[in-house]
């Protein structure tokens, strides 16, 4: 089964994304910043990280530095963030992110049909 870790600060989107995610079949882990998700990487490997970018405690792209120095998380991650353009979004392109995608663009079908896609390439 593929797993898949979301990293998003707000608990009301992170709700959302859980039940969205409960009915396909994949196993999803949360996490409500950066430092925690880092903490699940070393202990599970996934397959997938959606990734907010703007977090309390520890960033996106706190996060994305931590991954490239260590090199020992081999997960595709998707930067899913309200931000359309700025120097947050360039270097997290430079850090390894596979995708960005807005937010406040994804319908939960979207959202499926990203994860799908991923999956499939």
């Amino acid at each position: 089964m593929r797993k898949i870790l979301v990293v998003e600060d707000d608990p009301i989107l992170r709700e959302t994304y859980e039940i969205i995610l409960s009915t396909q079949p994949y196993a999803c882990d949360f996490a409500e910043n950066g430092s925690v998700a880092w903490e699940k990487c070393h202990s599970n490997d996934y397959d997938l990280i959606l990734l907010d970018i703007m977090m309390p405690v520890m960033s996106g792209i706190e996060f994305l530095e931590q991954v490239k120095a260590e090199q020992d998380i081999v997960s595709k991650i998707i930067l899913m963030s309200n931000l359309s353009a700025g120097k947050e979004l360039e270097r997290a392109k430079t850090l390894g992110v596979n995708k960005h995608v807005l937010k406040s663009d994804m319908s939960p079908s979207q959202l499926i049909s990203l994860i799908r896609y991923e999956f499939e390439a």
